[in-house]
């Protein structure tokens, strides 16, 4: 029988040897800290232009793009493996399964406002911004989730 650890994320540790902020102390922080040290990475390496220049443009968006569809199938990843830990537990799996579905509805609606209302010539760039770091957030709560 497998064994499943529901949250094995510990707070983060400030490195410099000060008492850790708030949300270091939770594990949705701790998600959302490690969520956006990817994203930061995933950007980073999109972006090519003079410091206070804003990204943009076609190879901005190309990158957005490969950066998303990467992440997509690490997600892809994290989610089967995910399943496969609860396949002992099919309530749970298929509890998974519904907030897998409404996690993605949520993603594509909000994704699609996202472009709805950002300047016409950035629309695409806001749409795979958007994909990019919702994806990036899920894969790491499904990986911390089952203590992955």
């Amino acid at each position: 029988m497998a064994a499943i650890v529901l949250f094995a994320c510990a707070p983060a540790r400030a490195q410099d040897g000060r008492a850790p902020q708030p949300y270091e102390l939770t594990a949705r922080g701790v998600i959302a800290a490690a969520a956006g040290d990817a994203y930061q990475q995933a950007i980073e390496s999109c972006y090519r232009g003079k410091p206070g220049d804003a990204p943009q443009g076609p190879q901005f968006l190309a990158c957005l793009k490969k950066g998303y569809r990467a992440e997509s199938d690490a997600l892809a990843r994290a989610y089967d493996g995910t399943l496969a830990a609860l396949k002992t537990l099919p309530d749970r799996g298929a509890k998974l399964r519904n907030a897998q579905g409404a996690w993605t509805k949520f993603r594509d609606a909000n994704c699609s406002f996202a472009r709805a209302v950002a300047p016409q010539e950035n629309a695409d760039e806001s749409f795979y911004d958007c994909l990019l770091r919702a994806t990036i957030e899920r894969r790491i709560e499904l990986r911390s989730l089952v203590g992955d």
